[in-house]
């Protein structure tokens, strides 16, 4: 039964990262998501090592694991999490601390309201999906007017479920990457409430990394 339980909460998190939301969005928000594409021009790929601390209640169970290991980076459709110590499970899903752009075609968006988040003067971007999307209700984005990097995204569910993703972002190279990632989610219906944590280091650009190393191992 834990296995069970522990199964379906990488499950749920996988879902929330890897299947985006999905009208026409309004021209600012299209203009907004075609200079977060740009913000990294010239970046190829990456590789980094990340470490990871999870911190979970399965009904009454708590599940706390530390794993560490590297991610690779090439685009939304290529990347590839390595865990040296880790559930195997875990480690088929690597959009879990790979976060990235919800498609835009498959929304209707708009900017609610331009505000102060942490410091950083942001626009509040709210997408309902076109069509129905499984049990996704709504998308928010926090985007940083200077820079567009995209420091705190939240997906609401139903059933009240949501998930909060809170980003920190560094300079290295020139490339604004991943400092650190924090998820919190929370999905009463099957009695899940987590935390995870991941840590990003040792960056290396450019390294010209094939296709054919992001595709799925043959079983």
């Amino acid at each position: 039964m834990k296995k069970i339980k522990v199964f379906l909460v990488f499950t749920l998190i996988f879902v929330a990262f890897f299947v985006v939301a999905p009208s026409k969005a309004d021209e600012q928000v299209e203009n907004i998501f075609n200079n977060i594409k740009n913000i990294n021009k010239g970046l190829v790929d990456y590789q980094a090592n990340i470490d990871i601390q999870l911190q979970a209640r399965l009904a009454f169970i708590p599940y706390n694991p530390a794993m560490s290991g590297s991610y690779y980076y090439k685009a939304p459709e290529k990347h590839k999490l390595v865990l040296e110590k880790a559930p195997s499970y875990l480690k088929k899903y690597p959009n879990i601390f790979g976060w990235h752009l919800p498609k835009i075609e498959k929304f209707n968006s708009r900017v609610t309201e331009t505000i102060e988040l942490e410091g950083q003067k942001v626009w509040h971007i709210l997408m309902l999906p076109k069509q129905g999307m499984g049990d996704i209700i709504s998308v928010e984005m926090w985007v940083n007017c200077k820079d567009y990097t995209v420091p705190r995204q939240v997906t609401n569910y139903k059933n009240d479920g949501r998930l909060s993703v809170n980003v920190q972002y560094t300079t290295i190279e020139g490339y604004k990457v991943f400092d650190k990632m924090s998820a919190q989610f929370v999905f009463p219906k099957v009695a899940v409430n987590a935390n995870a944590t991941a840590k990003y280091s040792n960056y290396k650009f450019n390294n010209n990394l094939p296709d054919s190393f992001f595709e799925k191992e043959k079983k």
